[in-house]
């Protein structure tokens, strides 16, 4: 199923590529196209890819690479949850793998909407105390679909897993606050669900788990999830919602899920369905962030994005950029400014541009608690 990727030396790839734009070449294809190997470098970097074009001109038709920003070094010693991201491009899957081989899977990656960052939380409780042997992997199409080519964005590394024995305590989720079945919402609504080893909350459609409408904030001790829900991110109109619990964070294997509050029926009223605003990337709360993290919001009608401040509208810490459309916009949080510490932060959406009055705001990400670590 996976193509093989080669590493050539650098003598060996001067000559292909000088190869390149000549016709009755040995190596020449049909209509004399050069079939030159994707090459890339033992960190997973495309150097260059000749199409199959008489002239090869170099330029690559399927821009597929990857490569880490964000792992724990070699021999690392491993705690809590970790944060690992990929950076690149076309990426269509990237996975935790062992050192060799497909399986055990040891994590999925979550992927930004243009293909170009990859992120997950690593929750180093559910696996064994010891040393722990594994590779990051990059593939150009989904998990299960064939002709994958693979990118391995971080080589085999060994870390050491060490975390304080405990006995684990039972899986337990209980809604305490939200809207009843066939109420009106409008504006933020909180909505809270209390219980023990909760890793993960989110609010979902009634049926399955796409597109997820909020993920909840989770206490240190995992007793309890908040999400302060924005209802003017979504259209007005009627919406059947849960919320689910899960015993490991997302992109985990061996998710156990506590359906904490079945489904019900929410009549959406706020007046104004053409300004939307949600985070749709962004560490979760109580994430160590170092370095520049990427934030992304997406919507309809969106003139301003800022990164604030818990509470009021200075200093800002971050503006937006805003797609031509007005339905995205993205910020690279550089974090190396700030001092290492607790950071407590919102994004918050407009629908004018910065200084102009009779401004809209909706707060796509409800205030979260990041630790800065440089």
């Amino acid at each position: 199923m996976l193509s093989t990727l080669k590493v050539f030396p650098a003598a060996s790839l001067l000559m292909l590529l000088g190869a390149c734009g000549g016709t009755g070449n040995p190596d020449a294809g049909p209509s004399g196209a050069l079939l030159l190997p994707t090459t890339f470098t033992s960190e997973g970097r495309l150097l260059n890819t000749c199409s199959l074009d008489p002239r090869c001109s170099g330029v690559p038709t399927a821009p597929f690479f990857a490569s880490t920003s964000m792992a724990p070094a070699e021999g690392a010693v491993l705690a809590g949850l970790v944060r690992l991201e990929v950076s690149g491009n076309d990426m269509a899957n990237v996975e935790l793998l062992p050192a060799t081989g497909y399986t055990p899977q040891l994590g999925v990656f979550n992927l930004s909407g243009d293909k170009t960052r990859a992120w997950m939380d690593l929750d180093t409780t559910v696996l064994p105390n010891g040393p722990l042997n594994v590779r990051i992997s990059a593939f150009n199409v989904p998990a299960g679909q064939a002709g994958a080519t693979e990118i391995v964005a971080m080589p085999a590394r060994t870390w050491n897993i060490s975390n304080t024995a405990a006995p684990p305590a039972s899986f337990v989720a209980t809604l305490t606050a939200a809207p009843a079945d066939g109420a009106i919402v409008s504006g933020t609504t909180r909505l809270e669900i209390r219980g023990s080893a909760i890793a993960n909350a989110e609010l979902l459609p009634a049926s399955g788990y796409a597109p997820r409408l909020g993920v909840f904030n989770v206490s240190a001790d995992k007793t309890l999830a908040w999400l302060d829900f924005d209802t003017r991110s979504l259209p007005d109109g009627v919406r059947d919602v849960r919320v689910s619990a899960f015993n490991v964070t997302d992109g985990q294997p061996n998710a156990r899920e506590i359906v904490a509050m079945s489904a019900r029926r929410w009549d959406f009223r706020n007046g104004s369905a053409s300004f939307t605003a949600s985070v749709t990337m962004a560490p979760v709360h109580g994430d160590i962030v170092s370095g520049a993290t990427r934030l992304e919001v997406r919507g309809s009608d969106i003139m301003n994005v800022e990164l604030l401040p818990a509470n009021g509208y200075a200093p800002r810490l971050g503006v937006f950029t805003v797609s031509g459309d007005r339905k995205f916009a993205w910020l690279d949080f550089d974090t190396s400014a700030l001092p290492n510490g607790v950071l407590e932060a919102r994004i918050s959406a407009f629908n004018v541009a910065a200084g102009q009055p009779n401004a809209k705001e909706i707060v796509a990400m409800p205030a979260r608690q990041w630790n800065l670590r440089h």
